[in-house]
């Protein structure tokens, strides 16, 4: 706005820009720290940008009968000050538009209608301090974040510290849910959803609503869900936030993934596959062509696994292009494309337009419906690597929901090399875990003898009183053999098939491989049931270890 004005040239625009990259400062302050433009110019263009109204107020000092309605306390918080009222609307000043929710907060204090304007930061300050007297606050009551604004809201505290409390904790997801009486925060951490905190239910208002406007989702509509993205940094990390807002009958709940852009992909070795699997499963990956397909729940680590073997893959003499939704971790190297289905950019047309670009290896980040299975089959068949997830509870079912779709048997016996079923089991504390007898649960299920040692958790303050810290996967691998490949050219029926698989010695069970690392201490019999749903059968019986479903 400023350049189309000619109020400042392309070069200081430029010069702008550059500093503002390199230092993740305000453009607007960029451009007065180079003496571009005035303070006043700038906010004043701000506040035409955000369409709000500006005040002047260099030598101006509201009324005191005005300024009196919002305590001193909180109008430095806020960095707040009432100006006049207006059309029974108290008109309040502030410096930031980012800091609208603070229209909320002041609707709550003042029991009123705010209308929110522009004034530069300097004049505000100044005249702050001649309504109110100097801010005297402690240094207990200054933001948390410890840069930016002079003062923040305290709804911005409490976001700040959620945020960094959230990373502490390694949490990887935040929920907020409204309810009669409280709010409540709770964090999921390596799969467990915790209560981290509960507030009065006048806080929600102005949280949801600071959510949502960093988010860039729409503050005033309350009846849809919405989607959006927050970027944020908790200790010099930065944070990619995927917000989803839900209406309920009690308000807006949201949910916040959490996805740290400076964290490290793990690499194959560090998956937790036993030798065999990792054997097969990077023989698979090297393979010039087919389809390879990862299954398993929401939250299962399918994600991380197929960047892990992209990283594998990531060499200068081939060409890897991903299209997901969305991207969550960036990789050097690696060409990546995040749909977008409202303007015409989703699975399939990304998909054709990736032939066109000759790649070796294709990852889609889910197949969601025929059209999207065949395009990717028919990429598999035309000399290409494609990798992608599918939602079943284990491998087997991975075809059957291919045939679900509408893919015809025949293309999928021809393309799909093989399906890596997986769930996370929590990972005991290295710490603090001690041995123990077996018990009966545990000698039946893992089908371990009486007396035998086995790792108990216990708790401490590395793994915050859980006695678990991390993940660990669980795998079930289907790799398909002439016998299956033969089932689906004679026969569509997906039981069939299933009979096949199941019959199958290229067919490694989930069950088998997460009592195993139990017995290896890694886990616990208690995540083993969580994950495989194993039958547990009296002493005196035969054990049945057969699952009964898989989350």
């Amino acid at each position: 706005m400023l350049r189309e004005s000619s109020v400042i040239s392309e070069e200081q625009l430029r010069e702008a820009l550059a500093v503002q990259k390199q230092r993740s400062v305000l453009l607007g302050e960029q451009l007065i720290a180079q003496e571009a433009c005035g303070e006043e110019v700038v906010y004043r263009a701000l506040a035409k940008q955000s369409s709000m109204a500006y005040v002047n107020l260099e030598k101006s000092t509201p009324a005191a009968q005005i300024t009196s309605l919002l305590a001193k306390q909180a109008a430095y918080e806020l960095t707040a000050l009432p100006v006049a009222e207006k059309d029974d609307a108290l008109l309040v000043a502030i410096s930031d538009p980012r800091q609208a929710v603070a229209a909320d907060t002041l609707n709550f204090l003042l029991e009123r209608e705010i209308r929110l304007v522009i004034a530069s930061p300097s004049h505000l300050r100044a005249a702050l301090e001649r309504a109110y007297g100097p801010d005297e606050s402690s240094p207990a009551q200054q933001p948390l974040s410890g840069g930016g604004q002079h003062d923040e809201a305290p709804i911005v505290r409490l976001v700040n510290r959620m945020f960094a409390d959230a990373v502490k904790q390694r949490a990887s997801d935040i929920h907020i849910e409204p309810f009669a009486n409280r709010v409540r925060i709770r964090f999921r951490i390596d799969g467990k959803l915790v209560i981290a905190d509960e507030h009065p239910t006048e806080v929600f208002a102005p949280l949801i609503s600071h959510v949502k406007v960093s988010g860039g989702l729409d503050i005033a509509e309350k009846r849809r869900p919405q989607d959006g993205r927050i970027e944020h940094t908790v200790d010099g990390h930065e944070l990619d936030v995927r917000v989803s807002v839900l209406p309920t009958n009690n308000g807006q709940t949201c949910v916040m993934r959490l996805l740290d852009r400076e964290a490290n992909l793990i690499s194959l070795a560090d998956l937790g596959m036993n030798e065999e699997l990792l054997e097969w499963f990077s023989h698979s990956i090297e393979r010039p062509s087919g389809i390879f397909l990862v299954t398993g729940p929401t939250g299962s680590g399918k994600t991380t696994t197929l960047y892990a073997a992209l990283q594998t893959l990531n060499r200068p003499d081939k060409k890897i292009l991903t299209v997901e939704d969305p991207v969550e971790y960036r990789i050097p190297g690696i060409n990546q494309v995040q749909v977008h289905p409202q303007i015409g950019l989703a699975f399939p047309r990304v998909l054709r337009s990736f032939l066109r670009q000759a790649p070796n290896v294709v990852l889609v980040g889910e197949i969601r419906d025929r059209e999207t299975a065949e395009v990717a089959i028919q990429a598999s068949l035309t000399g290409h690597l494609v990798f992608s997830t599918v939602h079943t509870n284990d491998a087997p079912s991975a075809v059957t929901r291919l045939l679900d779709m509408g893919v015809p048997a025949f293309l999928i016996a021809t393309s799909l090399q093989g399906v890596l079923a997986q769930r996370l089991l929590r990972r005991l504390c290295s710490e603090c875990a001690t041995e123990e007898d077996s018990s009966a649960l545990e000698q039946s299920v893992l089908g371990v003898a009486a007396g035998a040692k086995l790792k108990r958790p216990q708790g401490c303050r590395y793994c915050t009183g859980t006695g678990y810290r991390g993940r660990i996967g669980a795998y079930e691998w289907l790799g398909l053999d002439a016998g299956m490949r033969e089932t689906l050219f004679q026969s569509d029926d997906p039981s069939d098939f299933s009979a096949a698989a199941m019959a199958s010695p290229n067919l490694k069970r989930l069950k088998h491989d997460a009592v195993a690392k139990a017995i290896a201490g890694l886990t616990t019999v208690e995540e083993v049931l969580r994950v495989t749903k194993v039958e547990v059968v009296a002493d005196n019986e035969e054990t049945n270890q057969q699952p009964q479903s898989q989350e």
